[in-house]
């Protein structure tokens, strides 16, 4: 199986790239700047700007898959607009360069469905129901790579501060007007997000070809590697009724296992860590 990958050279993309590579598949990765990778005898690179036709559609030719994990940095407006245009674009270069391979595309959390029946931007526990189900370590994590965002290390307080109190609900609200301040300007940084799930409309309408979808669980970035996951259809997945969560390097295992199989043609999926004993989904 010879497969493209747009955003190799990205935090999924990358891990996907080596998960392919250890397996026996020649691999083409597609980016701007693809000699950043490692080397390898499978691998082929191939510089492209994928909103340019003329270079896009010669670096897809001669493959049996794609796998597009391409992710702007910027989590605003401009985010949105390069996450649709570029769904579109790949789209269509895609159709006319190698109709017959398999296309997976990696979305985000936006587009998956809650238990309440609601996508996440939609649902009436968002932002609060999706927040208060981190753990402290995450907010960690994003306040390193925020560059120091004070609500992410105020979260990270509180939420150790709830856990080590019994007599509180661990999945407590957040208090505190710079928190608060926070979640007033999330409809001005969550672009990507919006993006994501506009995308999947690109690819629901159209059963021409042979897609498949992949949403990450909404705490992506869990830092225990299982080696395991489980999958949803459509749903977002839950853990204890809470939104659910995995390792990047265990999606990426997820991710790779589908496109290997060329799996989930048509549909949209989900992927979060394997449910210890006695802890429900």
């Amino acid at each position: 199986m010879k497969t493209a990958i747009i955003g190799a050279t990205g935090t999924i993309g990358k891990l996907v790239t080596k998960q392919l590579l250890d397996r026996g598949h020649p691999v083409t990765a597609i980016a701007r700047n693809p000699d950043t990778l490692d080397d390898h005898p499978l691998l082929t690179r191939k510089a492209a700007d994928i909103f340019k036709f003329d270079q896009l559609g010669p670096a897809l030719s001669g493959h049996d898959s794609l796998v597009v994990a391409f992710a702007p940095q910027d989590n605003a407006y401009i985010g949105y607009m390069q996450l649709v245009e570029a769904a579109w674009r790949i789209k269509r270069a895609f159709k006319q360069v190698i109709p017959d391979a398999y296309f997976l595309n990696v979305g985000g959390a936006s587009s998956l469905w809650t238990p309440r029946g609601f996508q996440m931007f939609e649902d009436p526990g968002w932002p609060q129901w999706f927040f208060n189900a981190a753990p402290a370590a995450h907010w960690r994590r994003l306040y390193t790579l925020s560059g120091g965002l004070p609500a992410f290390k105020e979260m990270a307080e509180q939420r150790e501060q709830i856990l080590a109190d019994p007599s509180k609900d661990p999945y407590s609200d957040f208090t505190g007007e710079t928190i608060h301040a926070w979640y007033r300007q999330i409809d001005k940084i969550f672009g990507k997000g919006m993006g994501g799930r506009a995308q999947l409309e690109y690819f629901e309408c159209d059963l021409s070809f042979r897609w498949s979808f992949v949403s990450p669980p909404w705490l992506l970035g869990m830092p225990e590697v299982t080696g395991k996951y489980r999958t949803t259809i459509d749903t977002l997945p839950v853990e204890n009724g809470q939104p659910a969560g995995i390792s990047v390097d265990d999606l990426a295992l997820a991710i790779a296992d589908t496109a290997e199989k060329q799996g989930f043609v048509h549909q949209h999926w989900s992927a979060a860590r394997v449910l210890p004993e006695g802890v429900t989904g």
